[in-house]
This record gives structure tokens, sequence and C-alpha cells, in this order.
């Protein structure tokens, strides 16, 4: 690794804890440059302006997101509940990174725009892909439209999520039973009595909490 990457990464990892704490609005490029010890100079070089350092910032959250998704598929095999977990997943990075994306979406659309339409057509490849699956199974009705649920999975699951903690929590659980409901609604009879029987399988992510 060459030491401009190697500053590059330390400049988006200080930058993006500080978003994520404070807000993108508040925090400067004086701050940012006072928080690594380096000159301002060093940091401009790195980045001409703070819109090219939030697109950085953006772009490792969308890394973070693909490299999750992937850890996920690899390690749940059943395909209904790969879907629960992905859509927790969503939950849980809207929160971490909130206050950014944010004061992103308010101060810096364009930039919000492109970024959430790259995070939705990830997050909903790869709940159509699982409920592909889960129909091949047999276990989703077959007259579902796949589309239209994987649409609506994916206008809900991107949607402001910026909150307390305490509130995070319950509404976290909100999603937890909204998705429980939602697809044991989809679901064939032999599938809705297969995961009755894994109820303590599914506490796993009910118990879950940001």
């Amino acid at each position: 690794m060459t030491d401009s990457v190697e500053t590059k990464e330390k400049i988006v990892k200080a930058a993006m804890e500080l978003y994520r704490c404070e807000g993108c609005k508040r925090v400067t490029m004086d701050q940012i440059a006072a928080q690594l010890h380096i000159s301002k100079r060093t940091l401009y070089a790195m980045f001409a302006t703070k819109e090219d350092l939030l697109s950085a910032c953006l772009d490792e959250v969308h890394k973070e997101i693909g490299s999750s998704f992937c850890k996920l598929t690899s390690q749940v095999e059943e395909p209904m509940l790969l879907a629960l977990y992905l859509m927790r997943n969503t939950v849980v990075i809207n929160h971490r990174y909130g206050t950014m994306l944010c004061d992103i979406e308010r101060y810096y659309p364009q930039i919000h725009t492109e970024f959430h339409k790259v995070h939705s057509n990830v997050f909903r490849t790869g709940v159509l892909q699982t409920l592909k699956e889960a129909q091949e199974r047999n276990l989703l009705r077959p007259n579902v439209n796949l589309e239209e649920i994987s649409d609506l999975m994916t206008s809900f699951m991107h949607k402001d999520h910026t909150m307390p903690q305490h509130e995070k929590e319950a509404y976290m659980r909100k999603v937890n039973e909204m998705a429980f409901t939602f697809f044991r609604g989809l679901m064939t009879v032999e599938a809705i009595q297969l995961y009755d029987s894994q109820e303590e399988r599914f506490k796993e992510i009910t118990n879950n909490t940001i």
C-alpha cells in the first residue's frame, strides 16, 4: 500500500467518524486535518473539496453494505431467514450513519441521490435473489410478485431512521414483528409449519438490538 493510499484511508476513516457523530455540516476540513495532525495542504492534496471527501465516505459505506451482504449470504442458507437478516442489516447501517446521511441528504442532495440509488440497488438485488430462491424451494406462494415485494421492501427500508437509542431499539423490535408478519403472509402452508418449528432460531434476530 502506498503512502498516499494509506493517508487517504486514514482521512476517510477519521472523517466518517466525525460525520457520524456530529454531522457533515458542522465538521470542517480544518477540523479533520487537526484530528489527524496533518496540514490542510496534505488534506486538500488528497481531497480537493469537501464534496470529494463526502463521496469517498459514502463509497466506504457502500463497501460495508456489500461486504455485510456477502457475509450474510455465505453464512445463512435458508432464504426466508436470510431475507430477515438483510432487512435488519439495512436498518442497522441506516442507524449507524444516520446523522451523516441526513446531513448529506439535506445539504448535498446530489451526492446523496447517487448513493441512495446505488444503496437501493444493492439491497433490492439481494432481496430479489433471496425471494426467488425461496419461491424455487416452494417456501413462497406461487402467485407472489417478487418484483413488487422487492420494491416495497426497498422503499420501506431506506427511509430515514435517525432517532434516540431507546427509540431505535423499539423500532428494531417493530421491524422484526412486521417482517415476520409480512413474510408469513407470503409463505406456503408447508413453509409456515417449518418456520414455526424454528421459532427459537428466529428469536436471535428479534432479540438483537442496535
